[in-house]
């Protein structure tokens, strides 16, 4: 009955430090995420930034997979390169043994119930008594989460120490040192957080259950452990979730490797050069020691491993959306900017089935998309309109549904802004596909006309649609926003000169008695389709290439401005 009480303490222990690691995470990422996430964009130019960007962050938040959330979604938008992101998460290895520092300096030294009941107690006040979502909150959850996390480790110090009574500790010393390995991967595989199987390393060599090589062994084996939650991560993961695992793993079973084949001396290392007869302090130097062999082993190759990974995984040119990624909603500021270039392949599409209703070339375009241009029906050889139409739809689908997912998250006023914009882009990119779809059978007739004067109709929207078009393509040159503003102001006169030149034409060819009754209403049907295609189009690159006000100042401007 005794044993299966202790062994009771050791499990609540464990589920107390876990919990409370997940609140105080929680907490960490509500109250500084965002000072992170900018922080982790500013400096990782360079993998060796990364690695220090990593450590730091990791030690911080107390937290890798937080660390790792934001990475995934960086890399993916191209704020940060993948060599930088790999730097990151290597450096988050090393950070996260701060935890274990912490602990073996404070927790094992100070009176923990005396310090964790406080905290609980502010802490659990403080979440009932504030408002949910507001900064007292988040604080009061990080409190009460540290309390969680002390209380939880007086348990398994308890319940390891009170273990010991049970068998004699020396029949483990019998053990060699590779069972230590396999119990710590596995418990780090079952429970995903080597945090805690270092801390019940570090309780059961508190207690004198086990010695420090088989304590320093189970580390090695926590450490590797990490490897099956990377994995198991990065299954239904994009891309770039699978190359940065896939380096999380080389980087760990080598590293391990060496730390494992290393044992004895690296251990003496610590206890007989640097003197740390302590064992907690021991093995937490250990572990940062090993981990800090591999990152200086590694980051002189992180170029060529992020080159070989991204070789290796090749990116899936067939699917609707190339740059959104599940992931990136717990990162807002990735997930707009993913969103956003999603938005410009729309506004290509619209663009280049518009030019096929003239019969142009689609070469020309704003969006210079050729990658994400591969394995799309529309620039195929011989494209269908119909299916063309129907494929934007469902890109429009796809980017609507991820943005009604997006506004769901908390999203700061300038996040919200930039979000309304993006989605009117959306629409208004579509409707300039669809005046167009809507006048598609008009042209073809004007085309096969056997009428001669109903048949020059077809070149006279040809050229202007050309005219057009080709003007839009100067926007990639421009510099800046207001060098943008300005000349989708020109797009905008341009487009309404269009229209009158082409409405005076009809206007000379009814006065002429050219015209039957139904084409005449044909022409000025098209003539208005177009010009609202065009409309449309100017309003949907105002709101994916202005900020919200140069947006606003261009949907204001007024007929002929």
């Amino acid at each position: 009955m005794n044993g299966e009480f202790d062994l009771w303490r050791l499990a609540a222990g464990l589920g107390l430090f876990l919990f409370g690691m997940d609140q105080l995470e929680q907490s960490l990422k509500h109250l500084t995420g965002r000072r992170f996430k900018i922080f982790l964009r500013e400096h990782t130019s360079h993998p060796l930034k990364g690695v220090l960007a990593g450590a730091a962050t990791t030690a911080a938040l107390q937290s890798s997979s937080v660390v790792s959330l934001i990475v995934l979604a960086f890399v993916g938008t191209g704020i940060i390169s993948l060599a930088s992101a790999i730097g990151i998460v290597f450096g988050s290895n090393l950070g996260t043994t701060a935890t274990g520092w912490i602990v073996a300096t404070i927790g094992f030294k100070l009176d923990i119930e005396v310090l964790s009941l406080p905290l609980i107690a502010l802490g659990g006040l403080g979440v009932v008594w504030s408002r949910s979502g507001s900064r007292t909150s988040g604080f009061s959850h990080l409190v009460a989460g540290f309390g969680l996390m002390l209380m939880g480790l007086e348990f398994m110090k308890a319940g390891a120490t009170s273990a010991t009574a049970l068998f004699d500790p020396a029949t483990l010393a019998t053990y060699p040192p590779i069972i230590f390995l396999l119990v710590g991967f596995l418990v780090t595989a079952l429970i995903q957080s080597s945090s805690a199987t270092i801390m019940i390393t570090l309780s059961a060599l508190y207690a004198g259950a086990i010695p420090l090589s088989s304590a320093a062994a189970a580390a090695i084996g926590a450490d590797l452990g990490t490897t099956v939650t990377a994995l198991l991560g990065a299954l239904a993961g994009s891309l770039d979730k699978k190359r940065v695992a896939v380096a999380i793993v080389i980087f760990n079973v080598v590293t391990d490797t060496i730390a494992f084949a290393a044992l004895e001396p690296l251990l003496r290392f610590i206890t007989d050069v640097v003197r740390l007869t302590d064992p907690l302090l021991a093995l937490v130097a250990f572990h940062s020691l090993f981990n800090l062999i591999g990152i200086v082993l590694f980051l002189p190759l992180v170029g060529v491993l992020s080159r070989q990974l991204a070789k290796r995984f090749g990116d899936d040119d067939d699917s609707t959306l190339r740059h959104i990624k599940e992931s990136d909603l717990a990162v807002p500021e990735a997930a707009i900017e993913n969103i956003s270039r999603e938005t410009m392949r729309l506004i290509d599409q619209a663009i280049a089935l518009n030019r096929l209703s003239f019969d142009l070339p689609l070469s020309v375009s704003f969006y210079p998309s050729d990658k994400d241009r591969v394995g799309v029906v529309l620039f195929g050889s011989d494209p269908d309109y119909a299916a063309c139409y129907d494929d934007i739809k469902q890109l429009e689908g796809g980017i609507l549904s991820y943005a009604i997912r997006l506004q769901e998250v908390r999203l700061s006023p300038e996040e919200s802004a930039r979000m309304g914009q993006v989605i009117v882009a959306i629409r208004n990119a579509v409707h300039a596909a669809k005046y167009l779809k809507d006048t598609h059978h008009d042209l073809q007739s004007f085309r096969e006309a056997v009428d001669d004067h109903f048949n020059a109709w077809y070149s006279y929207f040809r050229n202007s649609a050309a005219d057009f078009y080709d003007a839009l393509s100067e926007l990639q040159s421009a510099s800046s926003s207001s060098h943008r503003f300005e000349m989708l102001v020109k797009l905008k006169r341009r487009n309404e000169e269009i229209h009158a030149d082409l409405h005076g034409k009809i206007h000379k060819e009814v006065a002429l008695d050219r015209l039957t009754d139904l084409q005449i209403s044909t022409l000025l049907n098209v003539n208005r389709e177009f010009y609202l295609s065009c409309q449309s189009l100017l309003a949907a690159l105002s709101d994916a290439l202005l900020d919200t006000h140069g947006a606003t100042d261009f949907e204001s401007l007024p007929a002929g401005a």
